[in-house]
């Protein structure tokens, strides 16, 4: 499809799980694509590290056939106040990766399709009437017909062509993960390899102890909320108390690192424009109340791929031209709109804690909304 004024027929901005994801599904069906991204893989990415069986599916992974750390979950234990709460599964339902790993692994798999990949820095973004232009901080200019934003919530696409609502809320995470040791990790926790999930108190988030093999990702996110920095010590205190942490053990973790990016809630988005299309965070798609955004990624990843072969093979690449991206992405995730009913306006606070806390600690509530509606369990693989 290449034409000598271009230098790729699709640009991809970020080589994370979205930005991997569309340069493989492209390049396996004959498109010339080429991945910029400053980072040099493997790197770290401040992740939780859990998906499911659906994004692997959207993946086009078997599990098994997987070469890195992958730990199958099959249960999960959501701590309301002091009180564990367990719920068990007959089969997997969720696994614990190293973002590091996995994103090293999609991004070579794209590379192995016939993708290029471009170790630069986005300096500036362009589209105009021939092409959209992307100039490197190096000094390297690129042309192609169409490009995808795949480059997270400060995506340059995102931050320069894009517009914002003023009541955008945004997901804000205070996150670390280390390799322990499997040994180690069991001495502190008797739920090993049992993600265990931890409400704040104001139910404006949750906060994780996450055991994946020889690694432990200790992380908390809260909405909307840049106090987050005062939560994140009540949190660690909660862990030294509960023997999750010793002073030796915490003085080995890594850093805690902040990472932003926007929910897909009823504040709108914009997810395609003249010669572009953004995906994952970039088009602000991580699932409202988990903050879940891999699953996202890779599928709004996969639905960008399909408009994009079609605009190639149409040559038309003007923002009503790509209008069927929006489309796919109101029909996967829903319109952007306020509910009709919210209870939040009416409802006491205090009662909403108590209902949120009395969904939390009944079984079948926790198991059908909690872990199924929120984080994408299967309710059916649950034991009796």
């Amino acid at each position: 499809m290449s034409n000598s004024q271009f230098d790729a027929d699709v640009l991809v901005i970020g080589g994370g799980p979205g930005g991997s994801t569309v340069a493989w599904d492209l390049a396996r069906n004959g498109v010339d694509v080429l991945v910029v991204d400053g980072a040099e893989f493997p790197r770290v990415k401040l992740c939780a590290g859990w998906i499911t069986p659906q994004i692997l599916d959207a993946l086009e992974l078997d599990p098994e056939q997987y070469p890195h750390t992958i730990s199958p979950f099959s249960s999960a234990v959501l701590w309301v106040g002091d009180t564990p709460c367990r719920t068990d599964y007959r089969r997997p339902v969720s696994y614990g990766i190293i973002r590091a790993q996995f994103d090293n692994f999609l991004l070579q798999r794209a590379l192995d399709a016939g993708a290029r990949f471009l170790n630069e820095n986005v300096g500036s973004v362009e589209s105009n009437a021939d092409a959209f232009v992307v100039t490197t901080r190096e000094g390297s200019t690129y042309r192609a017909p169409l490009a995808i934003g795949a480059g997270g919530s400060k995506d340059p696409i995102r931050r320069k062509l894009t517009t914002h609502a003023a009541e955008e809320r945004m997901v804000v995470t205070l996150e670390s993960e280390t390799r322990v040791g499997a040994d180690r990790i069991r001495e502190h926790t008797p739920y090993y390899e049992v993600p265990e999930l931890f409400l704040e108190p104001d139910f404006n988030g949750y906060a994780w102890y996450f055991t994946k093999g020889d690694y432990l990702n200790i992380g908390i996110g809260r909405l909307g909320d840049p106090r987050i920095r005062d939560a994140h010590p009540r949190f660690m205190q909660q862990l030294r108390d509960l023997g999750r942490l010793t002073p030796e053990l915490e003085a080995d973790l890594t850093k805690f690192r902040g990472h932003p990016y926007k929910i897909y809630d009823s504040v709108p988005n914009q997810a395609h424009g003249e010669r572009f299309l953004l995906v994952g965070d970039a088009a602000g798609l991580a699932r409202h109340y988990s903050g879940e955004g891999i699953r996202p990624a890779v599928e709004s990843a996969r639905d960008a791929a399909e408009v994009a072969r079609t605009a190639l093979e149409r040559g038309r690449f003007a923002g009503a031209d790509l209008e069927g991206y929006a489309s796919k992405l109101t029909e996967r995730y829903g319109p952007q709109k306020a509910p009709r009913f919210d209870p939040t306006r009416w409802i006491p606070h205090s009662w909403q804690s108590r209902i949120v806390q009395g969904i939390c600690r009944n079984d079948r509530l926790r198991r059908d909304w909690v872990f199924g509606k929120v984080f994408l369990f299967d309710p059916e693989a649950a034991a009796s």
